[in-house]
């Protein structure tokens, strides 16, 4: 019930905290796992999770207006990004093509502040490996529109709960954070684990963990 989410989401926030010293970003995406966005998003900001993450850079407007204040980022934008609104709302955007890059920068008349989103082997979002050098010389020639101010994947298989699954994407977002680094950008927050690497393997965790469904208690 809602008189006892902020303590439930306080205790899932902990729970991660036990498990790892990154940054958690606590995840409210779907109206916060049907529980409320803004509601959720306050419970684990209270309870110390330092960023948030949204579905569409458009849900952040809503966190912002609750006084929601801490970093915040949007990584599917199925509908596009307005990105003076994005510029306006202090919302970090994720961004896993060339294409979506170039309209992005295209349309920016403020810097915004973008996550870029390697392929760690999921295969259903990001950069595939072979593009991302295209990426990176796209951010470069955008400077002054986009600010490069991370690097992120998904881990493919972090529900198996084994390490050595989870080897391979570790390795490629090491070498694609590596890449942005040596091509002058940073510094980086970068990020690879949800809530299963989150909890079960420390190797995934880098920066920043996205706790999203473990945060109202979902297993995942």
């Amino acid at each position: 019930t809602l008189t006892t989410l902020p303590s439930a989401v306080a205790a899932n926030v902990d729970r991660v905290r036990a498990a790892t010293d990154a940054r958690i970003m606590a995840v409210v995406k779907a109206d916060g796992y049907g529980h409320g966005a803004v509601a959720v998003a306050r419970a684990a900001v209270d309870a110390g999770a330092d960023w948030l993450g949204v579905t569409d850079a458009a849900d952040a407007t809503a966190l912002r207006d609750a006084g929601l204040d801490v970093p915040i980022l949007a990584w599917l934008n199925p509908s596009g990004v307005d990105a003076a609104q994005a510029a306006a709302d202090r919302v970090d955007i994720a961004v896993g093509s060339v294409e979506e890059l170039r309209q992005l920068a295209g349309d920016a008349e403020e810097p915004v502040r973008v996550h870029l989103h390697l392929d760690t082997g999921m295969s259903r979002g990001g950069c595939p490996v072979e593009d991302w050098a295209e990426l990176l010389r796209v951010a470069r020639a955008a400077a002054g529109r986009i600010e490069i101010v991370g690097a992120m994947g998904h881990l493919p298989l972090a529900d198996d709960a084994d390490p050595r699954a989870n080897a391979a994407a570790v390795l490629r977002m090491r070498h694609g954070r590596d890449t942005v680094l040596r091509a002058g950008f940073g510094p980086l927050v970068t990020h690879l684990a949800a809530t299963s690497g989150a909890l079960t393997d420390p190797a995934t965790h880098f920066d920043l963990v996205r706790v999203g469904a473990g945060l109202v208690g979902i297993d995942p």
